[in-house]
């Protein structure tokens, strides 16, 4: 089959069925709420089937998004020949992979497990709010954050895990949220940067001058972001803090000397559209909290990491990637509030709630009909990490 029609036809109607599974879910448990019932368990047959359907077309990838032959090979490599292709590794993550190797599963199965790991977070972290699983669907089928997670193996975990976590941080639970940081860490050592974010929601925010407040820091961030020259006098200052964390060996790409070739001018839809779909939420976040989600003790939490991923993202954007990743673990948060405000923008009646709602639909759902294009545009064949190939045909 051609690679774009393959494309279109899984990522569309991937997103297709699982918005209608969660959109059944969420209906079923309106109906049992309004006659007195209880709500749907996470075991529903709805989100069993939904999150099935994830792994199943995850598992039957292959060559689809950036790393997947890093992933592959390592896991090959191990099963073939009991050799790392890659030695720095996490231990909880080498441990999982060599047992998996050894144990003879094929790769599909290797993959299934991790996607398993990650969507079976989030529907848990969602449990609650199932009325946001249709959007979620469509956003992440239909938008980049497939790819990206698909991509990003280990790190998509980590955000998926930390979007669960954030019921931790509603309930001041401390001392669990920092054992399951350094679980997180045995898989990518990035999540150390999770303990800090323990207190964003816990800092005071008078809440009559949040939303100008937000719309301001964001813009100071979009500018700054678009002229990083600041950061070379900066990371002259970060060597040793580099080494901690472990990115020593990347360091040498972010020296004085070194750091103005790394920049790359960014300002196109990739970077528009989720700004636009922050601002729009932003916008309407006051609303939201007190009508369609009153009394939502996640939304909070939600909209503050999803003010300091657009803000920090929208920093270092113009500089390398291996800069932008601290940032990323809180991209499930940032979906997730565009799914809170997609919600809440669908069920209003207002004129403006509708050309709101519009805006951010194409912002969201874009990309892979964009993407697709742009491949077709300039020949694009099997390399192309965002077309979707699979190993079955």
């Amino acid at each position: 089959m051609n690679d774009f029609v393959l494309t279109l036809v899984v990522y569309d109607c991937t997103a297709m069925l699982m918005a209608v599974l969660g959109w059944h879910v969420a209906c079923r448990e309106r109906k049992a709420r309004l006659a007195g019932g209880h709500e749907l368990p996470f075991g529903s047959w709805e989100m069993v089937l939904a999150m099935l359907v994830y792994i199943a077309v995850s598992a039957a990838r292959w060559l689809t998004s950036w790393d997947y032959n890093m992933y592959y090979n390592y896991f090959v490599s191990m099963q073939s020949l009991g050799e790392y292709s890659r030695e720095n590794f996490e231990p909880g993550f080498t441990g999982l992979t060599m047992l998996m190797a050894r144990s003879g599963m094929h790769f599909a199965i290797y993959f299934a497990f991790w996607a398993t790991a990650q969507i079976v977070l989030i529907f848990y972290a969602l449990r609650h709010r199932k009325v946001l699983l249709p959007w979620l669907a469509l956003c992440v089928f239909l938008g980049p954050y497939y790819i990206f997670w698909m991509g990003f193996v280990r790190q998509s975990v980590v955000e998926a895990l930390f979007l669960l976590m954030i019921e931790l941080i509603v309930r001041r639970k401390f001392w669990i949220y920092l054992a399951l940081c350094l679980v997180a860490a045995m898989l990518h050592k990035m999540a150390v940067l999770l303990l800090p974010l323990y207190f964003v929601p816990l800092i005071p925010f008078r809440f009559k001058v949040r939303r100008w407040m937000s719309l301001v820091l964001i813009a100071i961030c979009v500018i700054l972001g678009s002229y990083p020259i600041w950061i070379r006098a900066l990371f002259d200052q970060l060597g040793q803090l580099a080494g901690l964390l472990g990115y020593d060996h990347y360091y040498r790409l972010f020296s004085s000397h070194n750091v103005e070739y790394a920049f790359r001018p960014v300002m196109g839809p990739a970077r528009l559209c989720p700004l636009l779909c922050c601002l729009v939420s932003i916008w309407y976040y006051p609303e939201m909290r007190d009508t369609t989600y009153a009394g939502d003790r996640l939304l909070p939490a939600t909209y503050r990491f999803s003010l300091v991923y657009m803000g920090y993202i929208s920093l270092f954007i113009n500089t390398t990637q291996y800069l932008t990743r601290p940032g990323e673990l809180m991209r499930t948060c940032f979906v997730v509030m565009v799914c809170y405000t997609l919600n809440h923008l669908w069920r209003r009646r207002q004129w403006h709630h509708w050309l709101a709602f519009s805006l951010m639909a194409v912002c969201s759902f874009y990309y892979v009909f964009y993407e697709v294009y742009k491949a077709w545009r300039s020949g694009g064949s099997i390399f192309v990490p965002e077309l979707y190939h699979t190993f079955l045909f």
